[in-house]
């Protein structure tokens, strides 16, 4: 299990540092220099969204739900995976209800992350034309919960870090 987590964690990297290049290569010159649903940690409102998918020129679009779609697809369980094993070797020897506790932030980050994924790409499917407010309400939401959770397990692996370095 040990030997997993760097070579989940190299490849969870690899996707960001992917996702990040068409982020601020393709999708925000794109958007006439607004950042893309996906890197709003805050969130957005409804009528920011549609500002966004009526800026949005259409290749950009096609690289939204191309090439993004598929590293944002693959992101989410590389991530979780190498947080997750993480989490598990850290804390072996400990009670399994503490184990199982401290996995949940990770599985509640994948599946915010998941459901935003699922909910920006609808919106841009729709495209500014048939845009619908609430969609965008539940992505945005999704959004926050996915930066939440993940602040959370950062939280937890640097948590159990700094104990194992204490005891060790």
């Amino acid at each position: 299990m040990r030997r997993i987590i760097p070579i989940a964690a190299a490849l969870a990297f690899a996707l960001l540092l992917c996702m990040i290049w068409y982020s601020w290569q393709v999708l925000v010159p794109s958007a006439g220099g607004l950042l893309p649903f996906d890197a709003r940690p805050f969130g957005y409102d409804p009528e920011e969204a549609l500002a966004y998918l009526r800026q949005l020129d259409s290749s950009g679009r096609a690289v939204y739900l191309l090439e993004m779609h598929w590293l944002d697809t693959a992101f989410p369980p590389v991530a979780a995976l190498a947080a997750g094993l993480g989490i598990v070797v850290a804390t072996r020897g400990r009670r399994r209800g503490l184990r199982l506790l401290l996995l949940v932030p990770v599985l509640a980050y994948l599946g915010a992350d998941l459901a935003e994924n699922a909910t920006v790409q609808e919106m841009l499917r729709r495209n500014a034309e048939n845009f619908s407010p609430r969609l965008a309400e539940w992505a945005s939401l999704f959004t926050r919960l996915k930066f939440a959770f993940l602040l959370v397990t950062a939280l937890v692996l640097a948590g159990l870090g700094r104990r194992r370095s204490d005891d060790g």
